[in-house]
């Protein structure tokens, strides 16, 4: 699953909406509205939370947009810039006492990141099997593996989302990998697969 294929579109509506161009800023939030909603339910499962997250970024993003820069990887600026904005307002909202949805450890949401792995990759009968596997991950080995499998980035573009370095990015998946083993019969199945797209 490589980078999507329309970074290139994206990268010119990017151009254009700085300059003022509000038909190229809608074509480029209804373009992204949807991955980046389902990367915000890693974090939270309150639907209009992430909504709310979701149209507060692309109003930042109106607001700001003659001091931004150019850039060929759009869709990895809008998933890094909602995913400190979630971690900023769940945090700040976690110390107001206004929630306890939100665990570093755990992610929410009932939506798997296995669904979409399976659907490419595994057989259906798996899918009960990697659910448990993969939900008893810690957090930021779940974060990963949704990056690589579901939005089908490479270890390089995880880093730059996460603002960790490439090689921990490795270590995760190998960890969460190794951590599955035992309940993956089809696991060097996933392992191949995995170093094929890093």
């Amino acid at each position: 699953m490589p980078i999507p294929r329309d970074e290139p579109l994206l990268a010119e509506l990017w151009s254009r909406f700085k300059t003022g161009d509000e038909k190229a800023f809608d074509q480029l939030a209804e373009l992204r509205y949807r991955l980046l909603f389902n990367y915000a339910t890693r974090f939270t499962k309150n639907r209009d939370f992430i909504k709310d997250c979701i149209q507060d970024l692309f109003l930042e993003l109106w607001e700001r947009r003659a001091h931004l820069t150019d850039t060929p990887y759009v869709t990895i600026y809008l998933i890094k810039s909602l995913r400190n904005n979630l971690l900023r307002q769940l945090r700040q909202e976690k110390a107001l006492g206004e929630t306890d949805e939100w665990d570093q450890e755990t992610f929410a949401d009932e939506t798997t990141i296995e669904q979409e792995l399976i659907a490419a990759e595994l057989l259906s009968e798996q899918a009960q099997t990697i659910r448990r596997a993969i939900e008893q991950l810690p957090a930021r080995q779940q974060e990963v593996i949704f990056l690589k499998f579901y939005e089908g980035l490479s270890n390089e573009e995880i880093s730059q989302v996460m603002d960790i370095e490439r090689q921990t990015v490795a270590n995760f998946i190998y960890r969460a990998l190794n951590q599955m083993k035992h309940l993956l019969p089809l696991l060097p199945f996933i392992l191949l697969f995995c170093l094929n797209v890093a």
